[in-house]
Formats: structure tokens, sequence, C-alpha cells
């Protein structure tokens, strides 16, 4: 029949189908505790990233806690490793290295900060 090939034993189709259905259904990993990383706060806040070179981004703060920050930024080209955060509101300066980055979007680690942001 053009190629199609033609079972001669439907058992062996039912017999894989029950392997499947008797296997363990995926469960994913429960959420990260406060214990591994730091609660943050959502913030929307403006701010301003100084790389060591002196350059200047205009960002916004989405979210902060203790250990670190994300931030959104309008640059077409990947942040530095290491960036110094000012907050708009309380002048506040942080260093902080680039931890994670994305289609204008970072996550920033505090220098000095204990566990993982």
């Amino acid at each position: 029949m053009l190629g199609k090939k033609v079972h001669t034993n439907p058992g062996i189709l039912a017999a894989r189908m029950q392997k499947i259905a008797e296997a363990p259904a995926y469960q994913p990993k429960p959420a990260a505790t406060s214990d591994t990383r730091a609660l943050r706060k959502p913030a929307y806040r403006p701010g301003t990233l100084t790389f060591i070179g002196g350059e200047k981004v205009e960002v916004v703060v989405t979210n902060l806690s203790e250990t670190g920050a994300r931030v959104q930024h309008k640059r077409g080209t990947p942040l530095p490793e290491r960036v110094c955060l000012k907050e708009g509101r309380t002048g506040k300066e942080m260093w902080a290295y680039v931890t994670w980055q994305a289609w204008g979007v970072a996550g920033l680690q505090f220098v000095g900060a204990k566990g993982k942001a």
C-alpha cells in the first residue's frame, strides 16, 4: 500500500502505550526558598548605571532586594561585567556584577552581598 507498514501484531502498540501510562508524571522542582535567594520587592524606580569607563545608561529598576536588582535599559549592546547602580529616588550607589542579561533586561548582584541574587 504505497510504502505504508502494516502491523501484524497490534498488541505491540498497546504494550507501548501501557508502559507510557505507567511511567511517573513529570513533577517540577519546588520554587526556591528564602534560604537560597533574598526576597525581591517590586520597585519601578528610575536609576542610572555607570560603567568603569564612565559611560552612563538610564535604567528602570523593576525589582530590588538586599543582594541584587533587576533593571531594564534601552542600550543596544550588552552591559559590561561590572556596573555601579545609582537609584534615582534615594541617590544610593551600589557596585554590582551583571549576572545575566537578555533583550534590554539584566540581573545584578551587589558586590559584597551574601547569598545569591
